[in-house]
Formats: structure tokens, C-alpha cells, sequence
């Protein structure tokens, strides 16, 4: 009788819990008509340039000689408030899309960006950089000390990207680093603003 019992309270208990169903993970490759992506220059990305392109023949137009020379005329153009003669130091849209663009990684046919994609991010870059940089300017005098490329130097085939740009000046005695103009292109010895801070 107490063994009934007994057997009885333990058949009334919860029943044993149920072992865990696994989750199938959802996929886009499970899609209906998913085709994996083809991207022989993926490496590209990781060196920082497309190994496949053209060399070119156009030149840079303006610009000036050296570095040197280029950091010494941005600030000339500062201290006159004069931002059409600063955007006519930047690369222009030909050059972008004739020589610069093709060798990015950005380029790639994978990416189905096209070089006005490029071009447009750019040009408001440089249009709201060199208006930072009069804005900022306010009426200070700057004294062109020199211009530092604080970072490595990308070399690519047909041009070279020097970073981290920092153009060392004194306002009243007194050193300043101005750092809105982020990167210069170098092409056959002839220099130009590629990218500058928003």
C-alpha cells in the first residue's frame, strides 16, 4: 500500500522537461536565387590600392613644386581670406576621376560605386574644409613655419597620398599646428590638397 502511494505521488509530479529543439540559423544564402559574391580584388582592400591600374599620361594642373611650397601658399591664401584660390590648390575632378579614383579600393566593380560617388564626398569636403579653415582663421596673422606629413606616405602608381598633414605656423610669436588639411597628392612633381578636415 505505502509503495502505491508512494508510486502514485511521483506519477502526479512534472513531467520531465524536453531536451531543447535547435535553432536553424536564417541565412541570405538559403534564398531563392542567392548567388555568392565574386570579388578577385578583395586584397585590394587589405593593401590599400587596385593592383590592375592603367598607368595615365594627364598631369596635375596647378599646384605647386614641393610641399614646402604648397603649405607656404595655403597659408598666403588663408591670410587674404581667399577660398577659390585654396580650392583651385585641390585636385581637381578630372584628376580625381582619371588618375586617383581608379586605383582605390573603392573602385573595384564589386563595390558598384562609380567615380562622381568618389568625386561628390570630395568636393563638399573641400568646399566645408576651406571654409572651416578661413572661418577659424578669424583675424589672426599666420607666419608659415613649415608643413609636416605626420603619417606614411601611400604610394600608388601613378601618384603618391602623403597623410596626416599638419601645417606648423606662429600667430604672434607662438607656434600652432593646423591640421585641416589631412592629405596632399604628389604626381611627377607636382603637389595638391587631396583631402582636407570637414
Amino acid at each position: 500500500m505505502l509503495a502505491a502511494s508512494v508510486s502514485a505521488a511521483q506519477g502526479s509530479a512534472a513531467p520531465a522537461p524536453k531536451a531543447a529543439v535547435p535553432r536553424r540559423l536564417v541565412s541570405v544564402k538559403d534564398s531563392p536565387g542567392f548567388v555568392p559574391l565574386v570579388d578577385p580584388e578583395s586584397m585590394s582592400v587589405k593593401i590599400g590600392r587596385r593592383l590592375n591600374a592603367p598607368v595615365v599620361s594627364q598631369p596635375f594642373l596647378g599646384g605647386t613644386r614641393s610641399m614646402d611650397e604648397l603649405g607656404r601658399t595655403v597659408v598666403r591664401h588663408l591670410n587674404r581670406s581667399a577660398p577659390d584660390s585654396l580650392l583651385a590648390l585641390c585636385v581637381s575632378e578630372s584628376e580625381f576621376r582619371n588618375i586617383l579614383w581608379r586605383e582605390f579600393p573603392q573602385s573595384r566593380p564589386v563595390t558598384h560605386l562609380e567615380w562622381i560617388d568618389g568625386w561628390r564626398a570630395l568636393y563638399i569636403r573641400h568646399r566645408g574644409g576651406v571654409t572651416g579653415a578661413i572661418r577659424d582663421k578669424g583675424d589672426h596673422y599666420y607666419e608659415y613655419v613649415r608643413t609636416e606629413s605626420r603619417d606614411t606616405t601611400a604610394i600608388y602608381r601613378n601618384f603618391r597620398l602623403h597623410n596626416a598633414i599638419v601645417l606648423v605656423v606662429k600667430v604672434n610669436g607662438q607656434e600652432q599646428e593646423l591640421r585641416w588639411l589631412r592629405s596632399i597628392a604628389e604626381r611627377k612633381g607636382r603637389f595638391k590638397i587631396y583631402s582636407t578636415g570637414d
